[in-house]
């Protein structure tokens, strides 16, 4: 994933301002990379819009694999009997191949005949589209079928409609998110341990798997630990977060940069006993050396600290604050030594492939060595 700033504020900041002024179309596309996102906000929209007394007669979900647009079109002939609006939800109408349902697929059905009927929507009737998170690149536009999801977003915005694009959520805008989710659980939560929240997840790190789905779970057994408490602080993470492992791969190197082997193999054993593999263990640090041999490099042409940790975030895609340690790591271990430490790194992998060495004793091998 890619997590830039957007230009203007991000989807899920529009709808919920567009939600808390009335102001939802006739037509809503929900879509995007951050399927957590897409999910709650469809959700919401319902939640929104139709009463639970009433739900089952205000709400028309209509499964892909049975949509036709003889089903669509009875499914909007009947207005809502108690609820502000009569709902039809279309899930996936785009699925993560960029794909049609099967019936257009097929052409059993007409594709313009269902853009049409966007135009018509009768009053009192919201239809709410989704499109699934693209599978395989991260990106509809790179998808042969990418097409497909623009021209249903030209057709929405023509009927007068409204998407709602979610890209992964930048420092900012992630910021919000989780601010936001204490409050609706009544709490308040402090700046460092907000801070700690945004560093220590696996959110913004594109090699951990990690997304809001998961931080949204972090956030539930964080609320849960603080108990009582109206305020979460940074004694109620303790063993609730899901740390990112790089982040005591960055300290274990970092240690190393200042000398304090001890506290390298501290840092090791920590990320041994939290169930990491040593091949996990051994690629962050290979990942890691590379994005600090990248801005030592810059360094010792002249760029400042700040201006290498630039690099890597614009070139390596790296987030903001992951690119400023490793720049910062960087500037305490001279280049040679980097590049022999990624040298021993590879050669700690043919080690423990070969057999050479058991595999925790090659990684505190290599500690001792750097």
């Amino acid at each position: 994933m890619a997590y830039g700033r957007p230009d203007g504020p991000h989807a899920f900041v529009r709808l919920e301002k567009d939600l808390k002024e009335g102001n939802i179309p006739s037509l809503v596309l929900l879509c995007g990379q951050e399927a957590y996102l897409t999910d709650h906000y469809a959700q919401t929209v319902v939640n929104r819009f139709t009463e639970p007394a009433s739900r089952q007669m205000d709400l028309a979900v209509i499964p892909r694999e049975k949509l036709t647009n003889e089903e669509i079109r009875m499914a909007a002939e009947t207005l809502p009997l108690m609820s502000a609006r009569k709902v039809i939800q279309i899930s996936g109408f785009i699925n993560q191949n960029g794909k049609y349902p099967k019936a257009y697929e097929q052409e059993k059905e007409d594709i313009d005949g269902f853009l049409a009927f966007l135009k018509e929507i009768p009053e009192g009737v919201l239809v709410l589209l989704t499109a699934d998170a693209p599978l395989t690149t991260g990106d509809y536009n790179k998808q042969s079928d990418g097409r497909k999801l623009k021209k249903l977003q030209t057709a929405v915005k023509k009927a007068g409609g409204t998407t709602y694009d979610f890209t992964p959520l930048d420092r900012a805008t992630l910021r919000s998110f989780v601010a936001k989710r204490f409050q609706q659980a009544g709490k308040t939560c402090t700046r460092d341990a907000l801070q700690t929240i945004l560093n220590d997840s696996g959110y913004e790190n594109r090699y951990v798997d990690y997304d809001l789905y998961a931080l949204e779970n972090d956030l539930k057994k964080i609320i849960a630990h603080s108990g009582d408490s109206p305020l979460v602080t940074a004694e109620d993470l303790e063993g609730t977060l899901s740390v990112n492992p790089e982040n005591n791969v960055f300290a274990m190197l970092d240690a190393i940069g200042r000398g304090r082997k001890d506290q390298a193999l501290l840092h090791l054993n920590t990320l041994l006993e939290e169930g990491e593999s040593e091949f996990g263990i051994l690629s962050g640090i290979v990942r890691q050396l590379e994005l600090m041999l990248a801005a030592r490099e810059l360094q010792e042409e002249g760029r400042t600290v700040a201006q290498s940790a630039a690099y890597l975030e614009k070139e390596e895609k790296t987030a903001r604050f992951r690119a400023k340690k490793a720049a910062e790591t960087a500037a305490r271990i001279p280049a040679v030594q980097l590049r022999r430490m990624l040298k021993d790194a590879f050669a700690v992998e043919d080690h423990i492939k070969s057999g050479l060495m058991e595999s925790r004793l090659a990684l505190e091998y290599f500690i001792s060595e750097a």
